[in-house]
């Protein structure tokens, strides 16, 4: 599990304040058709939770095995010792003195185990054992806790949401959602998030482009290359050797993507002639990648030859 960065613009903040006050996030782990979304915030953080599908007291469960991962730990294991049949409530006794970082507990009959950290950081995960057929429980099953909607604020148009158990493969949407009324929006495209950085912060700039059609409307859906010129290069202790990286613009003209300061790049327009190096500034948290100011040589690369003039004699 890694912790995925989704990236949030809302455009026409005051207007979207006026019906909304949070964001809603929905995360899919297999991707498109996106079958098995679910929802990775709430109006309160809640902490994971599994439920058996089978009630106590349980037969044959003596001497078999129970096997789970708690949050991002190592596995954690027990073997069953009661007598035949095992009641519900030696199970959750069972499981309460041997694994740590969950509570277990009857839920008529059922056992249910609760994660000790509320938020997408916390996850329980079934990894094994031979008695989850008995206990109604199946290798692989798993749930993460939820985080808390995220809050729309006056005049602020650009957010930040961190799923704490992601990967770079899982799917995001979101939508706005009135926490009073209960009305929601339509859901966004699915995206695919980022993995935090190892670089530290302060080395890093966000670079944002914004482009439109020739007739004025915003040019969605539009990819745009940042490719590393492969000058030297460290950020802390890390040399900057990746080559090359695809942002594509949303549904209002605009992409961004976290750089190194001082970097020196080409900034490469998909389906146009537009190419240009420029240098990342070095100081500040954000910047336009087609500021002028920042091109290396002339812009876009147009040449112009420097041929030297024959000498007047008159």
């Amino acid at each position: 599990m890694a912790t995925i960065k989704i990236k949030i613009f809302v455009s026409e903040i005051a207007n979207v304040l006026s019906l909304y006050d949070k964001i809603q996030v929905q995360r899919s782990e297999a991707g498109s058709p996106y079958t098995d979304a679910v929802h990775i915030t709430a109006d309160a953080s809640t902490e994971p939770e599994l439920v058996g599908t089978l009630e106590g007291p349980f037969a044959g469960l003596q001497g078999t095995t129970f096997k789970i991962k708690v949050d991002q730990g190592v596995e954690q294991s027990l073997t069953f010792t009661s007598a035949n049949p095992i009641s519900i409530e030696n199970v959750v006794d069972e499981i309460d003195n041997a694994i740590t970082g969950l509570t277990p507990s009857s839920d008529g009959g059922k056992l249910k185990l609760v994660g000790d950290n509320a938020g997408t950081d916390g996850v329980l995960e079934i990894t094994g054992g031979s008695s989850l057929a008995i206990l109604g429980f199946t290798t692989g099953q798993k749930d993460n806790g939820e985080d808390p909607h995220v809050s729309l604020l006056t005049g602020v148009t650009d957010y930040e949401y961190d799923d704490q158990s992601g990967a770079a493969s899982y799917w995001y949407r979101t939508r706005y959602y009135h926490s009073v009324s209960t009305g929601f929006s339509t859901w966004s495209d699915w995206i695919q998030g980022s993995m935090s950085t190892a670089v530290d912060s302060s080395d890093l700039i966000i670079g944002k482009i914004k482009l439109a059609d020739v007739d004025g409307t915003a040019l969605v859906g539009q990819k745009v290359t940042i490719v590393n010129i492969h000058d030297p290069l460290m950020a802390g202790d890390y040399f900057i050797a990746g080559a090359a990286k695809v942002i594509e613009t949303d549904g209002s003209g605009m992409a961004e993507s976290t750089l190194i300061k001082g970097a020196t790049v080409d900034v490469i327009i998909h389906g146009t002639s537009q190419i240009r190096r420029i240098l990342v500034p070095d100081t500040g948290t954000e910047f336009d990648i087609m500021d002028a100011s920042l091109v290396q040589d002339d812009p876009f690369q147009i040449t112009e030859p420097d041929l030297p003039s024959a000498v007047r004699r008159s």
